[in-house]
């Protein structure tokens, strides 16, 4: 059966340590997640705690309320 399509991605490649690659086999193994799946929601995820103005020392211009 086909899958539903999860809109446009992006292809990324990770190098883990055995011993790392060895327990996400298992996790897959466990929830039945591709490991495709579950890499993309826990790097989801992650990069949501990720404030990007203040990783680059941007901060957002403050906007003046209108009269």
């Amino acid at each position: 059966m086909p899958q539903r399509s999860k809109g446009e991605r992006h292809v990324i490649t990770a190098r883990l340590p055995i011993s790392d690659a060895e327990k996400l086999a298992a996790v897959v193994d466990a929830t039945k997640e591709s490991r495709s799946d579950l890499i993309a929601r826990l790097v989801h995820a992650h990069l949501k705690t990720i404030d990007l103005d203040r990783l680059t020392g941007q901060e957002a211009l403050p906007i003046a309320k209108a009269s």
